[in-house]
Parts: structure tokens; sequence; C-alpha cells
């Protein structure tokens, strides 16, 4: 282990069987605190590699917990995160929006990490019991068709980790895999990343490890999320060829700037208001990006998908399924 660590502070990169040497060694609690930061700062800076990130990312999927209550058509939309703009939740809306549709969820997220208000944290301010103390999170799914699974609970080998990430403040690798370790293995994923020239480097990350139906995607302006205001390029990995296009949001809506939040009420606010039809320009950029994961799920193209999401807010459908996630009355707060 005290080679590889060397080699890594030294700037040297890892070989795939040295990263999975190297990745079960810091997970295990083989590496001081000290270590893993300077290593997770030694391999941001001079850039992380293909067979780096499937090592950790096979690595931390060896030791999930494994959700398996039939997870058959199933869709996550966690992303990367890690962009450092502070937007409404976007990611976690279209999660919503995807069940109200009757399309199956299973969530993968966790507090933020690097940013201001993660999906857990936007879930657990809007009354969610993400530890799901009365029931459990298999008994949930199967009555909500949704299930959010906040990953300190199913990835105990992260707990040590973790800390170290919050202290840093800054992404490191890990946030390349978190989506690519959902302990539900879902049939269907969407993947936003904030730099668009990591794209094709994600991509032959995702079929190194034998993953597919998945839509990664990532804005000409640095967002992990489909743009309100410049095109997104998407890449779709199935099973035979990638499909590439881009999605210009100036097609559906006169583009505008990305909504941001300062903090976690107006982060509440604005994720309601979207969800409730209560701002237009929410509405609208919530619905682009659940389109993209109708897509992903051959449910319907790009424009279908956006009018369709857009009556469904409409009529009240979206946030009538978050208030039976959470047992509140968001509706009528979203109104007032």
């Amino acid at each position: 282990m005290e080679t590889l660590v060397k080699k890594v502070n030294s700037g040297e990169r890892l070989s795939f069987d040295e990263g999975l040497r190297f990745f079960e060694g810091m997970v295990s609690g083989q590496m001081p605190d000290s270590q893993v930061a300077a290593s997770l700062i030694a391999i941001k800076f001079r850039r992380e590699t293909v067979d780096e990130v499937a090592a950790l990312a096979l690595t931390l999927d060896a030791h999930k917990v494994v959700f398996s209550a039939g997870t058959s058509g199933t869709i996550d939309t966690c992303g990367t995160g890690g962009d450092g703009k502070s937007t409404v939740n976007v990611s976690t809306a279209v999660s919503i929006i995807l069940s109200s549709l009757g399309c199956p969820v299973v969530k993968h997220g966790n507090s933020a990490q690097s940013g201001l208000v993660g999906s857990a944290d936007i879930l657990n301010d809007l009354g969610m019991d993400l530890e799901y103390k009365n029931s459990s999170p298999e008994d949930y799914f199967a009555q909500n068709g949704y299930v959010f699974m906040l990953a300190p609970l199913y990835h105990p080998a992260l707990k040590g980790i973790g800390r170290v990430r919050r202290e840093l403040k800054v992404p490191t690798i890990f946030n390349f895999v978190g989506p690519l370790i959902n302990p539900a293995d879902p049939e269907y994923q969407v993947i936003g990343i904030n730099r668009k020239d990591r794209l094709e480097f994600l991509t032959q990350v995702l079929k190194k490890i034998g993953k597919k139906n998945i839509t990664l995607y990532s804005s000409r302006d640095g967002y992990d999320e489909v743009s309100s205001m410049e095109p997104t390029e998407c890449i779709f990995i199935g099973d035979g060829n990638d499909r590439r296009f881009s999605i210009d949001p100036s097609d559906f809506f006169e583009p505008f700037p990305m909504p941001v939040v300062h903090d976690r009420g107006e982060a509440k606010r604005l994720f309601l208001d979207g969800l409730s039809g209560a701002n237009d320009s929410v509405t609208n950029l919530f619905s682009l990006n659940a389109a993209l994961a109708l897509r992903t799920m051959d449910r319907c193209g790009m424009r279908e998908g956006y009018l369709m999401v857009k009556e469904q807010i409409a009529s009240g459908a979206a946030i009538r399924k978050l208030n039976e996630l959470t047992g509140e009355g968001l509706a009528c707060q979203a109104a007032g």
C-alpha cells in the first residue's frame, strides 16, 4: 500500500489492477486521513484515468449493501454534482416527476459534499424520512414506486472517506463514481456531469464496468443538468453504438439563466414552485430534464416528453406525488 500511495502522490497513474488494490486499501481503513486527502488531491490535479475511476467504482460496488426489492424497469437520476453553482435541485425534482408518471424510481444520493444543498438535504427539508424508521426502504418502494437510498447507509465503507471529502470541500474522484454504485442497479440512468470535456472519458468508464441504458450529459455552460441557457451535450450508451446528440433549450422555451439558490430555504421554495407550476421558468427547466429521462427509458422523444411533463405538473400530479412521499401538505405551502 505504501508503494501505491507514493506512486499516486508522485503524480504517477495507477493501472486497473493497482487501482483495485489502492482503493480497497483506502476504503478498508489502511490509510490515515492525511494520506487519503493527499491522494485525492493528487489524483484530482493530475486528472483521473479511466482505469482508476473504473477500479474505484468496482471496489465500492463490491462493498455496498444491495437493495433487491424487484427493480426491473427502474431509473436513477443521480448526477456527479460538484459544479459549484448551487442550482435548484433539478435531478431530485425529476425523480419526483418520473414517479408521478408511473416510472419506478430508485434514487441514490447524499447530503451536499462540496455544494450547498444535496438531494438528501432537500428531501429531508421537505419532510421525507430518509432512514425509514417506521418502515423499510423495500416496503416504501413497494408502496410508492419510489425510494431514496441515502448513500452512507448503503456504503458503510465510505464512512471515513465522507469526512475527508467534506473537509476538502472540492470535487474528487468520488464524485465520478457516486452514480455508478446505485444499490439497486437500476435498468436506466441519467447522469449529469459538470465538465463537458469528460463526457467521452466517463463513457469509457461505463463501458469498462459494463453499464448500459444510460444517458450522460453536460451543458456547455458547465452544469451537471440540462441547461436552461445553453445547449447540453448528451451521449446515450445502449446495447449497440453510442448515440450522441444535443439539447438546445431555445427549441423549447426562451432561454434564461439557470436558477441559483443561496440557502436551503430558497432551495425548498424554488423546488416546490417548480413542481407545482408556480414558477414557470423552473417548471420549464424541470420538464426539459425530465424529458431526457423519459427519452432514455424509450418512453418518448424530447418534444413529446417535455409537453407531457408540463401537463403533468399543471395537473398537480407532481406535487401530489411529493405530498404522498413526504406525508406533508406541501401543495398548500407552494400555493401560499
